[in-house]
């Protein structure tokens, strides 16, 4: 397969971007993952939504969506959403996620005998919001899962990521660049391909482009891919 065009082709969803190492499609990731072939992909990290999970909703999760001033809330599927990436994916997998979505996340990989691990991304520099009447809000969760075989280049590691909350995000809850990084760098080699199917301001794409790995952004707001390729060009220019 020739990368990104024959690629491309096999998604019916118009690339918003693409150069010669990746491609982001502004759409739901839902419809883009159905055209992804099977087993293709061989990371994924990702962001994804935050929510409580509506328990009279089965696995429905509700996410306040901010656009333009105006907050809306939609939902998706973190079942269905875990199962395709399962089926695309054939190495690793990071996910960051609330406390509320761990177990659905464990419990899908767990169940396709993934290995698993419960990481923390640690801040540095936490919010000292209502830090006078109870503790900081210091972690966020990283859920871990592992294809037997897939590449893993740490040896004896803890999956705990220390890094600042990032100066003057460009995204409401973008993460630390060298902490995507470090995750590529574990579990890919160079040429691989990373998906991102929250891509946000791009800063998986940023931190694969930059380690010479291929990658597929998916983002459904306009404004966020429009920043995510304002990275990539800046990135593109300083390789």
């Amino acid at each position: 397969m020739t990368w990104p065009r024959d690629f491309i082709e096999t998604v019916g969803v118009e690339p918003y971007y693409k150069d010669g190492h990746g491609v982001i499609y502004c759409a739901d990731c839902m419809e883009v993952m159905r055209d992804i072939p099977d087993g293709s992909v061989d990371l994924v990290v990702t962001d994804i939504p935050y929510g409580e999970v509506n328990r009279a909703a089965g696995n429905k999760v509700g996410i306040r969506k901010l656009h333009k001033g105006d907050a809306d809330v939609v939902t998706f599927d973190l079942s269905d959403l875990i199962v395709n990436l399962l089926i695309i994916c054939r190495g690793s997998f990071y996910m960051f996620c609330s406390t509320e979505q761990v177990s659905e996340i464990r419990h899908r990989f767990v169940d396709s005998d993934l290995t698993t691990r419960h990481g923390y991304w640690e801040k540095d520099n936490p919010s000292p919001h209502l830090g006078q009447h109870v503790y900081l809000s210091t972690t966020e969760n990283v859920i871990f899962g592992k294809a037997a075989g897939s590449t893993f280049n740490a040896h004896c590691r803890k999956p705990i990521w220390h890094s600042p909350v990032v100066y003057k995000p460009v995204h409401p809850t973008q993460k630390p660049l060298s902490i995507i990084k470090d995750m590529i760098v574990t579990s890919s080699n160079p040429g691989d391909i990373v998906l991102d199917p929250f891509l946000g301001s791009g800063t998986t794409a940023v931190a694969a482009k930059q380690l010479g790995r291929r990658w597929i952004g998916i983002e459904i707001n306009p404004d966020y891919c429009k920043i995510a390729e304002d990275r990539l060009r800046q990135t593109e220019l300083a390789l």
